[in-house]
């Protein structure tokens, strides 16, 4: 394991939750939309979907992602402890941030390939959470077990009805 000292320049593998600049989904960053009224004449308004307060539409939205991407840093503290239980533990530090050792390297090229490692690990942590697996997060397991369980059932119901439906239109329909 290489150490670092203070002031040295590394490549820190660094994946976390970033404000984003996205397009508007609505207008596609004209700032406007056209609706079309029942006597087919349109109607030009400005897009509500990326409008903020007074300020009228952006164009844009701003939404965070995850974002994986190697971030070249300066050590800006060095912490190094000894112990009989682990050993000598290195912790690293640049402004506000505390860096593991497994996470800083030489090169960009070696960062980018731990950032894809924690961007795989963190997005399976993500989909396993109870906020995602849960429909109502304030009940128990076993409760939204049933639900979606339910939610299943009524699905395969409506297939089943309109797979019908669909089969007795293909037979109304003129050859």
């Amino acid at each position: 394991m290489k150490k670092y000292k203070v002031g040295d320049k590394v490549w820190w593998a660094h994946c976390g939750n970033t404000l984003v600049k996205e397009p508007c989904p609505v207008c596609y960053g004209k700032k406007q939309v056209v609706l079309v009224l029942g006597n087919d004449d349109t109607v030009t308004l400005d897009c509500d979907y990326c409008g903020k307060g007074y300020e009228g539409p952006r164009g844009y939205v701003m939404e965070y992602r995850w974002v994986a991407e190697p971030e070249l840093i300066t050590i800006t503290e060095v912490e190094i402890s000894d112990s009989l239980e682990h050993g000598e533990t290195i912790k690293y530090r640049t402004n506000y941030y505390s860096i593991k050792n497994c996470d800083i390297f030489d090169t960009r090229e070696e960062a980018l390939v731990r950032c894809e490692v924690i961007a795989k690990e963190l997005a399976e942590q993500q989909s396993t959470r109870a906020e995602h697996i849960k429909a109502n997060v304030k009940k128990t397991f076993s409760w939204n077990a049933g639900y979606h369980m339910r939610v299943v059932k009524r699905a395969q119901k409506d297939i089943e009805y309109h797979q019908a439906k669909a089969v007795l239109c293909k037979q109304r329909q003129p050859h």
